[in-house]
């Protein structure tokens, strides 16, 4: 029972890392945040939303219909003007949305104290909106970006693998033992016949004999 506790909780850390990876290499790659069935996964790097996000936490963004957005929903935008041109954003809408030339445009702020509305933006800019904070996968993406954090994840996987790593150590070195069936290790050693050396001995002795009577 333990042992497969040990494998399940091995399998989902690697297929945690696979995703993670998949992940990042997907954003770097193509410069944009992946989508799977229009949610992104994001993680908060400012302090403009406390304390409802806190920095480092990781929140949910589903694409919707500009037109099903209202005051008070939190979004998530691309930045296209001063410090934030370039940069994704997640404040929330203050004021009602409208609509003009068949775009639909929205006012945003951070709800920190002090925070001043932000430039308004239109529906293009719009990454969706946000569904849920994701508890505890911030704090698990923080420890496990530090070489400690890495150093227990590899802990981890050697005890859950742990049987699996002997056996294969073991097959190796059997492997390494074996040689070519074809080349025994030691040669056999000669077994002392009497019998034949006696019969060897009285067939040489005749052969003399005869020579001896031809010779003669």
């Amino acid at each position: 029972m333990f042992e497969k506790i040990k494998k399940i909780i091995g399998f989902i850390l690697i297929g945690i890392l696979v995703l993670v990876l998949i992940y990042t290499l997907v954003s770097r790659i193509s410069g944009d945040t992946p989508s799977i069935f229009g949610y992104s996964m994001l993680r908060v790097s400012s302090e403009s939303m406390e304390p409802e996000l806190n920095v480092g936490d990781i929140i949910l963004v589903k694409e919707v219909a500009p037109e099903t957005l209202k005051k008070g929903d939190v979004i998530t935008y691309q930045g296209e003007e001063g410090s934030v041109a370039g940069k994704l954003i997640t404040h929330q809408i203050v004021s009602e949305p409208y609509e003009k030339d068949g775009l639909h445009y929205f006012t945003t702020r951070g709800i920190k104290e002090g925070a001043l509305d932000d430039p308004e933006i239109d529906e293009t800019q719009i990454l969706g909106k946000v569904q849920i904070k994701v508890p505890i996968v911030g704090t698990i993406y923080d420890f496990f970006t530090q070489w400690y954090g890495l150093a227990a994840f590899a802990a981890i996987l050697l005890i859950a693998f742990s049987s699996e790593i002997i056996n294969l150590v073991s097959i190796l070195r059997n492997k390494e033992d074996e040689q070519d069936p074809e080349v025994p290790k030691t040669a056999a050693a000669p077994v002392y016949n009497e019998a034949f050396t006696s019969t060897i001995e009285q067939e040489t002795n005749e052969v003399i004999t005869n020579l001896d009577d031809e010779v003669l």
